[in-house]
């Protein structure tokens, strides 16, 4: 069951605002730090018919009655190829293995991967032998980040308040640098400023004159890589938008968060500049599901069981009117696609 009350309660909720419905589906879900039911309860919750929970320190496959939900769970400690051959959704987050030739069990026109990670970096698989599941011709499918109706980038600046916190970053009057683009940059811009931050920003879309940069390193209390979705440029090096030259003679005590871009962890260590984290993902987003907090870990869990629903029971194919609720990507493929359906990248639905 359940340890959270509060997650009991978020976990009602959301089924009851996005409907899924898993009946007659078999689903493999992992367990989180943060519940470690939970994923295993909200597939229980929308009528699944089997609900496998992935727990790597398990070495007997078990099984569990929860009977204040009315259905059980079946513990697993390993993704063998019988198992695979009849699971409809894998919900994957890094923990579950899909590696090698065993996945060549798993269905391909009645199951699909959709994506649960950590790092909250749903279009950008991890832990996933892509070769293999592209020769399986196996579906993978995660959220858009950039669906404003997730408001994911609101929810990812302010992680970002809670990180500078954790950097010892006292936000009010602090001037604060952002090296990003898009919504994203938007969003952080903002929630910043309205906490009284005095915030620059960097827009790494476009190809501005970095004396703009060296205008307003003077005195800067903290440099915020993020540049999400990723555009390749190197935000803090040697071909950066800011040299660590630069920061050792405008702004020697500077600290540096990391949440994606290209930096030179090396530079910044020989030239003593505090960052974080240690040893930051440079391929995709450092932030973690643990710092989402409740209600928006529920949600986006009953989101990708969501979408999985609908990419499965629409054919992959054909869009149903009307339930166009969040945008999802097919990830082994070009297209983005609607809960319920499929439309070309930047198109929209009804």
């Amino acid at each position: 069951m359940l340890k959270n009350r509060q997650f009991k309660g978020l976990a009602r909720q959301y089924i009851d605002k996005y409907k899924p419905n898993l009946s007659g589906l078999n689903v493999l879900a992992p367990m989180i730090e943060q519940e470690p039911l939970l994923l295993g309860v909200l597939a229980g919750m929308a009528g699944a018919n089997n609900i496998y929970v992935y727990d790597p320190q398990l070495n007997i496959n078990r099984d569990s009655a929860l009977e204040e939900y009315g259905f059980s769970l079946k513990f697993t400690g390993s993704v063998s190829p019988e198992l695979l051959s009849g699971l409809n959704i894998i919900l994957k987050n890094s923990q579950i293995p899909l590696q090698g030739e065993k996945m060549g069990c798993y269905a391909k026109k009645s199951s699909v991967i959709s994506m649960f990670p950590e790092n909250m970096e749903f279009t950008n698989p991890q832990n996933i032998d892509p070769e293999t599941l592209q020769r399986k011709d196996i579906s993978i499918i995660g959220l858009d980040s950039q669906d404003t109706r997730l408001a994911m980038y609101q929810r990812f600046s302010h992680i970002i308040m809670k990180k500078c916190y954790n950097l010892g970053i006292d936000i009010f009057k602090s001037k604060i640098l952002l090296v990003g683009h898009g919504d994203f940059l938007s969003c952080a811009l903002s929630l910043l400023k309205s906490v009284g931050a005095v915030v620059y920003t960097y827009n790494t879309n476009t190809s501005a004159d970095q004396s703009y940069v060296l205008k307003h390193l003077k005195d800067l209390d903290l440099i915020i890589a993020m540049d999400y979705p990723l555009t390749g440029r190197q935000i803090i090096g040697s071909a950066g938008v800011i040299s660590i030259s630069d920061i050792v003679d405008s702004c020697p005590f500077v600290k540096v968060l990391h949440i994606s871009g290209k930096i030179e962890t090396g530079s910044l260590k020989f030239g003593n500049i505090k960052y974080l984290p240690e040893n930051p993902d440079q391929q995709g987003l450092n932030l973690n599901m643990n710092e989402l907090g409740e209600r928006g870990i529920v949600e986006l869990a009953t989101l990708s069981l969501k979408i999985a629903e609908d990419f499965l029971k629409s054919g992959k194919t054909s869009l149903t009117s009307g339930e166009s609720v969040v945008t999802y990507k097919l990830l082994n493929n070009t297209s983005s696609l609607l809960l319920g359906g499929k439309i070309q990248l930047g198109g929209s639905g009804n």
